[in-house]
């Protein structure tokens, strides 16, 4: 359904309807059960898709009435769902609940939070990565009664931007545990080496990949039976652009020629999500130099599936990686650049992990292969035991449970 016919439909009765018009409007409420308005992205690989999917299915397994209202809907990603979790979403967009008594949750970034939807108490559901919020952020987080975080460092950074402190609660994603685990099927890619790192993310600065390959090129040879496994995609045509980008920083910046740099290996464009878990289970460690994160998903997914993790120890992820179940890289916190490639950046400052620890984590990594098994071991029992979607869902069920019953 479409915003504006929400609105429509579910303003208070009254505002620009006959007496008699408004009284049929809530009796026809009336029939409606109190529940939870969803409204966010639920098809496409995103971190907002995936936790508002895991928290849609959890609501309707607590038999808590849910109205979903999907966003930036995208056709070529629907199918990437299992067919029954499509069929149970398509149950939930027809549904409908009283707004009178019901929980709006809209989880997006948010600038795209609608302030003018009525319901008994709005939550907004969102998350950023740098020190700092965009332009408007503070204006439309204040407008919604909670503001829900995945994260004690977004916690922090969003009271001291001036997001009220009663306003905030973190409540944190989790890992599907029982899909991202050790014992699936390696995904079968070919030129694989005996050693793989694997790397997951848009290609953007803040993910780093400029580091990482400067870290990988410098560190390892041709000659080396070691490959670097890339999962990425570029805006605005996730197809396009990474091999001639990827081309030109090998040759130009690092002055190799392609024949003589250690294996690189490309998955452009979009994969199914049954074929993730399997490309964890293909790599020997999961390297990600991010300069900032909400959260971090692909670090828990790689854990879950007993992958060896070397990330940035900085942001979103610290509260979920430590030095007892992975390899962090100290950083420090510098302005981002004045060429940013994301103008919501602008001005803000992220963290600049530390190029030479880098080099030197993939490098042990490599060569001390049973010690970092050891940490993803413990990794994977940490995903299980406490941050598993299943666990990790019923804390967000009691908060939807407590905002219908005050």
């Amino acid at each position: 359904m479409s915003q504006g016919s929400f609105v429509e439909s579910e303003r208070v009765a009254g505002e620009s309807k006959s007496r008699g018009a408004g009284a049929r409007s809530a009796a026809g409420r009336s029939f409606r059960p109190a529940g939870v308005v969803v409204r966010g992205a639920v098809y496409g690989g995103s971190g907002y898709a995936d936790e508002t999917l895991a928290v849609v299915l959890g609501l309707a397994r607590r038999g808590i009435p849910v109205e979903l209202q999907p966003m930036y809907m995208h056709t070529d990603t629907m199918s990437l769902l299992a067919p029954e979790v499509r069929d149970t979403l398509e149950v939930l967009k027809l549904q409908r609940v009283d707004p009178a008594r019901s929980v709006l949750f809209q989880c997006l970034t948010a600038h795209d939070f609608s302030r003018d939807l009525y319901a008994r108490c709005r939550v907004g559901r969102t998350t950023f990565e740098t020190d700092r919020l965009p332009v408007g952020w503070l204006e439309a987080c204040q407008s919604m009664d909670e503001i829900w975080v995945p994260s004690q460092f977004n916690r922090e950074v969003f009271a001291a931007e001036g997001v009220e402190e009663n306003k905030l609660k973190v409540l944190p994603e989790g890992v599907h545990a029982e899909i991202f685990r050790p014992d699936v099927e390696p995904l079968d890619i070919p030129h694989r080496r005996g050693f793989n790192f694997l790397s997951i993310f848009e290609w953007t600065q803040r993910k780093g990949p400029e580091l990482l390959l400067r870290a990988y090129l410098s560190e390892f040879r041709a000659d080396e039976d070691v490959a670097l496994i890339i999962k990425t995609y570029a805006r605005p045509d996730p197809r396009t652009e990474i091999l001639p980008r990827l081309a030109h920083f090998v040759e130009r910046e690092m002055g190799l020629p392609l024949e003589k740099a250690p294996a690189i290996i490309v998955l452009p464009g979009f994969m199914r999500n049954e074929e993730i878990p399997r490309l964890y289970r293909a790599a020997d460690a999961f390297v990600l130099p991010s300069r900032g994160e909400g959260w971090g998903r692909p670090y828990m997914e790689a854990l879950a599936t007993e992958c060896p993790v070397i990330a940035s120890r900085w942001s979103g992820q610290t509260d979920f990686l430590h030095d007892r179940n992975s390899y962090l890289i100290d950083c420090k916190v510098v302005p981002a650049p004045a060429n940013i490639d994301v103008e919501l950046y602008a001005g803000h400052c992220w963290a600049e992990p530390d190029f030479e620890q880098l080099r030197h984590l993939m490098r042990h990594v490599f060569t001390h292969r049973e010690e970092a098994k050891c940490l993803a071991v413990q990794g994977r029992r940490e995903m299980t035991e406490r941050w598993d979607w299943n666990i990790v869902v019923e804390q967000w069920v009691n908060e939807f449970l407590r905002l219908l019953g005050d």
